[in-house]
């Protein structure tokens, strides 16, 4: 006997985890007056795999019509009776019950505790190992947590695109914003915001402009520009960020307009540096021409790099390159920059396409 419909469901799921078994409801049914009065239960092997689409794709199944089957009665007086109908499974047990979807489901208590840490920023590895510390017979894995956390994030947006949660999100936290949209389709192409701490940090060091797209950072596959500043101190502070529909020159030209509007009778930025996208170049020589462009120098290392080392086959030849270029990148002046290239054209002396590569970076 047991004295509530939820209690004999536990109880059920509880024993088979411990046999290595996972038990799900088949089905449910409700007397006259709306309340439960039978369950059916199965193995969630039971049953057999019914595709309704057509494809030429081999797929899998877990289904194995396996015929394990329990009943449970509702007797009256809140009290539940069980019966077992078949007590045979066609498949052996689980060592391990992460490979099983309903295991993996997290109860209502361990979903609220999902919830609370999401809110206060706590990571999801960080999240299922919470989850496992404080329920060491939890079989989640971190896909759960994952999926859990999506389903709160459709549960806030409440039905809004993610592009009128950011502008939202923008509005709320008093962004500085610009968008543009396509006059045809009306779709959202660019968008520039900037915190207003950040802007004025800039004006205090508007001297130095760094700039780099960035890829792969959203669903969308939208390239994010990075505007980054630096201070007396030598260390960067972020500026603004820019989502751009493509790279072209056009883009780039709106996204430094915007940052221009925000100067506000400021110091024009005296260096801007950026790596080889000829489009940002480019850009910038339109909207800040009097500004002095550099390259990047992680960029130009990676780039000789990449270049240099399948020309440069011996081990002992590439060494000395390597250094001879860190000395050369490490110059603290004019004189020294000079000797050290000097010096790096020494060591070139028997790899003339690699010199004249070098040339052409710097």
């Amino acid at each position: 006997m047991f004295n509530s419909r939820q209690n004999l469901i536990d109880w059920v799921r509880n024993m088979a985890f411990s046999l290595g078994f996972v038990i799900v409801i088949k089905r449910s049914k409700k007397d006259s007056n709306g309340d439960p009065c039978k369950v059916v239960f199965e193995c969630d092997r039971g049953g057999m795999h019914r595709s309704y689409k057509t494809s030429s794709k081999h797929t899998g199944t877990k289904k194995k019509n396996c015929p394990f089957g329990l009943v449970g009665k509702h007797v009256g007086n809140d009290c539940w009776t069980l019966t077992v109908k078949c007590e045979a499974h066609n498949h052996d047990f689980a060592l391990h019950l992460e490979g099983h979807a309903y295991a993996r489901r997290l109860s209502e208590t361990q979903a609220r505790l999902v919830e609370d840490l999401s809110a206060n920023n706590v990571k999801p590895k960080d999240i299922l190992s919470t989850i496992k510390q404080q329920y060491p017979d939890n079989v989640s894995i971190s896909k759960t947590v994952y999926n859990e956390c999506q389903k709160l994030r459709l549960k806030k947006n409440a039905g809004r695109t993610p592009i009128q949660v950011v502008m939202s999100f923008l509005q709320e936290e008093g962004y500085v914003f610009y968008d543009r949209s396509n006059d045809s389709t009306n779709e959202l192409e660019d968008l520039f915001f900037a915190h207003p701490r950040s802007l004025e940090i800039w004006r205090a060091f508007p001297h130095v402009l760094l700039m780099d797209a960035t890829y792969r950072t959203n669903m969308f596959d939208i390239p994010l520009l990075e505007i980054v500043g630096v201070t007396s101190t030598g260390k960067t502070f972020c500026i603004a960020f820019v989502f751009m529909n493509k790279e072209k020159i056009s883009n780039y030209t709106w996204a430094l307009n915007c940052l221009l509007s925000l100067m506000e009778g400021c110091l024009y930025p005296r260096v801007i540096v950026t790596d080889r996208e000829l489009a940002l170049m480019k850009a910038c020589n339109i909207v800040f021409p009097n500004a002095k462009r550099l390259l990047c120098r992680w960029h130009i290392s990676q780039s000789i790099l990449n270049h240099c080392r399948p020309a440069i086959t011996s081990n002992r030849a590439w060494g000395s390159f390597y250094d001879a270029w860190a000395t050369l990148v490490s110059s603290e002046s004019d004189e020294t920059y000079l000797s050290n290239f000097a010096h790096l054209e020494a060591v070139l002396v028997n790899y003339p396409g690699t010199l004249k590569y070098i040339y052409f970076q710097l």
